[in-house]
Parts: structure tokens; sequence; C-alpha cells
């Protein structure tokens, strides 16, 4: 399969300046509040879609999480999670909120279910994603052989 490199013009330039100012305001907020980012560690609960950072084993903040899509750095390729066989209704429904964005403005980044991508690229794309569903912020969670980028929803402080 060959992966395409959609066009990026200066429409999908200030989208992304927009999506980046967003999600590092978002970030500074979760950093002040919750010391987001200084965590040792994460745990990850797939059925409930949950994330909980810790700091010295102590739990201090959860967040519901979306994964948008995922990154093979060795192949340098980006699948989004909306094309998956697995993804569910509800999955569907909000990430196809993305990918008619991107329908509607001609953003092919948006619309590809696979692109050749760099972990920068992977980033834009979730802060995109962030910014389009007004999410709190944003995370990789680093997997063997793949990274999954996501947007945190609805904290809960612990």
């Amino acid at each position: 399969m060959s992966l395409s490199t959609p066009k990026l013009d200066d429409a999908f330039r200030v989208l992304h300046q927009r999506a980046h100012e967003f999600v590092s305001d978002k970030q500074e907020e979760l950093a002040a509040e919750f010391g987001f980012g200084t965590h040792d560690d994460y745990r990850i609960d797939w059925v409930n879609s949950t994330i909980t950072f810790v700091k010295e084993d102590a739990p201090v903040i959860t967040f519901q999480f979306q994964v948008v899509g995922r990154f093979q750095q060795n192949e340098t390729k980006w699948t989004w999670r909306w094309q998956d066989e697995d993804v569910s209704e509800p999955e569907r429904t909000n990430l196809e909120i993305i990918k008619n964005y991107g329908d509607f403005y001609s953003f092919d980044f948006l619309t590809e279910a696979h692109i050749q991508a760099s972990t920068d690229l992977a980033w834009a794309l979730t802060a995109i994603s962030a910014y389009l569903r007004g999410a709190q912020g944003v995370f990789r969670i680093q997997q063997e052989k793949e990274e999954l980028f996501v947007y945190l929803l609805l904290p809960a402080i612990l």
C-alpha cells in the first residue's frame, strides 16, 4: 500500500495554529492545577476508556480518553481510529465529527485513513482533533510497536 501525503495549505496551517494554541492553554491549565506532565506513570482502563496519572504510586487525576489515531514510527504511518474495524459506534460518532470537518473544508489530512506522517504530524492531528472536540488535553500512549495518540476528556479529581 502506498501512503499519500496530503497537501499542506495555508488554511490547514491556520487550523493547526489555533488547535496548537488551544491545546497549549489546556495543558498549561492542567499543569497548574494538577501538576500534569510531572506524573511518574499512568494506568489505563481500556474497558472504560480512562487513564489515571499517578505520582509516587498515588493516583492524581483520571480522564476519559478517546484514541484519535495510531502512529507507527518504523513505517512513518498514521492511521485514524475511525477507520478501525473494532471502533465502537460512540467512538465512531465522536471521530466522524473530525472527519466530516475535514470533508467540509477539504482537509485531506483529516479524511484519509492512512497517511505518511512524522511524530510532529501525529501530534498536530491530535491537537486538531482535541480542538474540534473541545478536549481537556492530549497524550501519547506508548505501546510496543506503535504509539496511540489520544485526547483527554472529563477530568475527575481523585
